[in-house]
């Protein structure tokens, strides 16, 4: 168990101290993962919503309008702040946060209609706790909309490729190639309704910098980069330009749903 809580402590360090630069990084706050989500949930105005590490909370924010009420949760002291504040700068009055862990949610089973979360999976440190955890939260035929990266299937290349990621980022765990993910769905009960994957482009140093990576960790990426296994190709697609790389990573929009009928309303409930 002191791996788990190291790892958390990690995402807080991490996480903390980026939570200005994820209120304003374009891939977080517009990316074409969060119109895709918000169009294939379709969000309804009498719905209670779980927005599950919520960083900034853009995917709370962009969902609140539609709905009766987000609750914005995040591991993170300093985004639940930041998360707070922004919605107070949009009178967005239906949105509460509240700081909690992903992978042993406080809320009473069957209380949420959706439950979300964006660009955030790769950092947890027991993902099919999390999915479970997702799982009793909703309403029996309630929805999950997610977003992650995804990697390659071959083994050595996405060994490989999460090394690079954990290089920039200490607090990284795990990106799942997609077979993985609808594996894991499958297993906590979920039937997965609708993919849509995509591929959006990096400027290394902007990338680099929002988790403040040194002058030395930036050249060790750099020459991991020059020296990607041939499977990765695909994936990364680096691309040389003046003094700077540019380079892709492939991400998923996953809709799935809980089964009206299921046994997972017999887990032991959690009471906020």
């Amino acid at each position: 168990m002191a791996g788990v809580y190291s790892s958390k402590a990690a995402v807080c360090s991490q996480f903390g101290a980026a939570a200005d630069a994820y209120a304003v990084s374009q891939v977080h706050a517009k990316g074409e993962s969060l119109a895709v989500l918000v169009e294939y949930v379709k969000p309804q105005t009498t719905w209670a919503v779980l927005d599950v590490a919520t960083g900034a909370g853009h995917t709370a924010l962009a969902l609140a309008p539609h709905v009766a009420r987000v609750v914005a949760t995040d591991l993170t002291p300093q985004m639940v702040a930041k998360t707070t504040e922004l919605a107070a700068a949009r009178a967005l009055g239906n949105l509460e946060t509240a700081c909690a862990d992903a992978e042993q949610l406080p809320f009473a089973s069957a209380s949420f209609d959706l439950v979300t979360c964006r660009l955030a999976f790769h950092h947890f440190s027991r993902p099919a706790e999390a999915v479970g955890e997702w799982v009793r939260v909703l309403k029996p035929g309630g929805v999950l909309g997610f977003t992650d990266n995804v990697s390659v299937s071959d083994p050595l290349a996405a060994r490989y490729y999460n090394a690079y990621e954990a290089l920039r980022d200490p607090s990284h765990h795990w990106v799942f190639p997609l077979a993985d993910l609808r594996a894991m769905f499958a297993a906590a009960g979920l039937q997965v309704s609708q993919i849509h994957q995509l591929s959006k482009e990096f400027e290394f140093h902007d990338w680099a910098d929002r988790q403040r990576v040194s002058p030395a960790g930036k050249a060790q990426l750099l020459h991991m980069m020059r020296h990607i296994p041939p499977a990765l190709q695909p994936l990364l697609s680096p691309r040389w330009e003046g003094d700077t790389l540019y380079f892709s990573l492939w991400e998923a929009v996953i809709t799935a749903y809980k089964p009206s009928q299921t046994h997972f309303q017999t887990r032991k409930e959690i009471h906020s």
